[in-house]
């Protein structure tokens, strides 16, 4: 009974950790399209943790653990509770904004909304797209995008988001089977550093008894860097308001540009740098460790020399037949460096996960199931399952077999590397290569081998498969890294991104569609509702007007040629102690965050250094609480100016990304 207890205790899915959760999902649901669709403030879900779920989780902390603590203890939420209701939250954020609600409705029925005779869609795509994919009603397509004063028409769209609903939702399986299988190998036995998750596990500790906070709240080094990081964002947030006060620019997004077009050739092939000093880049770069920090800036800038090169041999201008990058090749060096990196990771850990396989596909229980987030065998078949799926909905959708098998594959890959650089590069933001899953597709299938209808449905299966800058697997993976360091059982990790995910799809679909026939989407956000809304069309013109006789070589080369210097790097990491660069650094060095925030990163990677050197480990220990208030600061004083944006209604108010 005492065993039964403990594990009871472990799991933390109480019947008081699941309504707080709940609600706190379906709270996401409503405020993230207001902040994000109609005030276009802070986006609440494009960091890690994410900016929305984080605040609202500190302000369930603050009452539950310190007020009701201080009125009666046992009302107090524990550790594992608290683990419950933060993963709830971080996956619910994502879903309510651009991992699905925010992209999806407005790119299946933007097609039908920017169709013309100028663009020629209804022949390209429309004819071929089929009945349950999106709404036909012409009233309801334009309702959503240029309001309506009628009920949202939820008849027209229960069909078509059912459809979709099957696809995600088969695809979060499937990534809640691979973080299953790769979760022993990344954090016991590879002990990835997962530095995005050491302020939450500082947040969700237990005090002392007789204590109302834990020794971080009561460290004054750590509430020195919150004050650092609160004032310089809120002093910045008052330009919103007061425009004569001139801005911190360093502290900004994007920081101060400096254009090297006045430069002589070719170091003018720099474009624009970019200096920034953002606190909370600063807080992480000093949590990761310095192999990882120096390769991600020095990598940055050997990219830059390597543009530099380019336009000094006369190739600056170079492109390849499929369009749509041009040298250094940015998209596809970074395409080449996830499927690399996915690929490396499959290798380092292939006897492990070849065992789990074998035994998942035979039905072998083992003991150490019960510490893993579903036993393997589930994890195997459930997994095959959902892919099966989803191929199955693909083809029913006119996509090849064959075609669906690699547009996916490229999927999950790029999900997998975005997980792996998450756990081990340290940035909050992350985002998927500019050259998409949808792009590999038309690079590798000569337009004439798939029939139109094939082509117009890779170019509607583009609504899930574009944008993956906050997917839910780098999300599962830091969930079940805190469920470990916290000793909560990953069983109620599990359940509990179920809870929020059945919660968060429904409620998120109800208020983008509300804020689009209420105020219409045009209006409220060209963003979602022009830019991606147009984006399936567009790249059906793409694939036509191109019209390849035979695979774009040059481009799968120069994936090739990103791929080689990341299996490089990795060997080079591998086999030498003092080898200085990184791979996953490399993999994220075209990333337009690394990109604008890589003095932040240089200046946490001095302050370890300096740290280290001359006051060595104790020193770094004793300064580490500083950089963990300039994050919090910065997740603070982010939803401080939101909730009074919301108030005042100011639009493009953005404190960070």
């Amino acid at each position: 009974m005492i065993r039964e207890a403990a594990r009871s205790l472990r799991r933390g899915l109480t019947w008081r950790s699941i309504l707080i959760g709940v609600a706190a999902s379906a709270f996401l649901g409503d405020w993230t399209q207001y902040a994000e669709l109609i005030i276009h403030g802070t986006q609440l879900s494009f960091t890690f943790p994410p900016i929305g779920g984080f605040f609202i989780f500190l302000c369930i902390f603050v009452f539950f653990n310190v007020v009701l603590r201080a009125i009666h203890r046992p009302l107090s939420l524990t550790t594992p509770e608290l683990v419950v209701v933060f993963t709830m939250t971080v996956m619910a954020s994502g879903i309510a904004s651009q991992a699905l609600a925010q992209i999806l409705l407005p790119m299946i029925a933007g097609p039908f909304y920017f169709a013309s005779p100028e663009n020629r869609w209804d022949e390209l795509l429309l004819a071929h797209v089929p009945n349950w994919m999106a709404p036909r009603d012409p009233l309801v397509v334009r309702g959503l995008f240029e309001a309506w004063p009628l009920p949202v028409p939820w008849r027209e769209w229960l069909g078509p988001l059912a459809w979709w609903t099957v696809l995600v939702l088969a695809s979060y399986v499937v990534m809640m089977s691979l973080a299953t299988i790769f979760r022993r190998q990344w954090i016991e036995r590879e002990r990835l550093l997962f530095p995005l998750i050491v302020l939450p596990v500082k947040v969700v500790e237990t005090p002392e008894r007789g204590r109302l906070l834990s020794d971080f709240f009561r460290n004054p080094v750590m509430w020195l860097g919150v004050a650092l990081a609160f004032g310089v964002h809120f002093y910045n947030g008052l330009n919103g308001y007061y425009p004569h006060l001139p801005m911190l620019t360093i502290a900004t997004l994007g920081g101060t540009p400096v254009s090297t077009a006045a430069w002589p050739v070719p170091w003018n092939a720099l474009g624009t740098i970019r200096f920034a000093a953002m606190p909370m880049i600063i807080g992480l770069s000093f949590l990761l460790t310095r192999e990882v920090a120096f390769s991600l800036w020095a990598l940055y800038w050997l990219g830059q020399l390597e543009t530099v090169l380019g336009r000094a041999l006369g190739i600056g201008g170079l492109t390849t037949a499929a369009g749509g990058d041009a040298y250094p090749f940015p998209g596809m060096q970074t395409a080449g460096a996830y499927l690399a990196l996915s690929a490396v990771s499959l290798w380092v850990a292939r006897g492990p996960i070849m065992q789990i396989i074998r035994g998942g596909l035979t039905f072998r229980r083992y003991q150490a199931d019960r510490d893993e987030p579903m036993p393997f065998p589930l994890a195997v078949w459930a997994g095959l399952a959902a892919f099966a799926v989803m191929i199955a909905w693909s083809s029913a959708a006119g996509i090849p077999v064959p075609v669906a098998i690699l547009l996916w594959i490229v999927f999950f890959s790029y999900s997998l590397a975005m997980t792996r650089l998450l756990a081990e590069g340290g940035m909050p933001w992350l985002d998927h290569p500019a050259w998409a899953a949808q792009d590999v597709v038309r690079a590798l299938i000569p337009y004439r081998t798939m029939r139109p209808a094939g082509w117009a449905a890779v170019s509607m299966a583009t609504a899930y498969c574009y944008h993956l800058r906050v997917v839910p697997m780098p999300r599962v993976m830091q969930s079940l890294k805190l469920s470990d360091e916290t000793n909560t059982d990953a069983r109620a990790i599990s359940w509990s991104l179920v809870l929020a995910t059945l919660v968060a799809v429904p409620v998120s679909y109800y208020f983008v569609l509300s804020a689009g026939y209420v105020h219409g989407g045009v209006a409220i956000n060209p963003a979602r509702f022009v830019t991606l809304a147009r984006y399936p069309g567009q790249y059906l013109e793409l694939v036509t007007s191109v019209g390849l006789k035979s695979p774009d070589w040059m481009g799968l080369a120069i994936m090739g040629y990103a791929a080689l210097k990341l299996a490089f790097l990795s060997f080079m990491r591998m086999r030498f102690l003092w080898w200085p660069l990184h791979p996953v650094a490399f993999a994220m060095s075209f990333n337009v965050y690394v990109i604008r925030e890589w003095l932040s990163v240089m200046v946490g990677w001095a302050c370890q250094t300096v740290a280290m050197r001359y006051g060595g480990y104790r020193t770094v220990q004793r300064w580490r609480p500083f950089f963990l208030g300039l994050i919090l600061g910065a997740m603070l004083v982010s939803g401080a100016w939101l909730l009074i944006d919301g108030v005042t209604g100011l639009r493009d108010h953005k404190i960070l990304y």
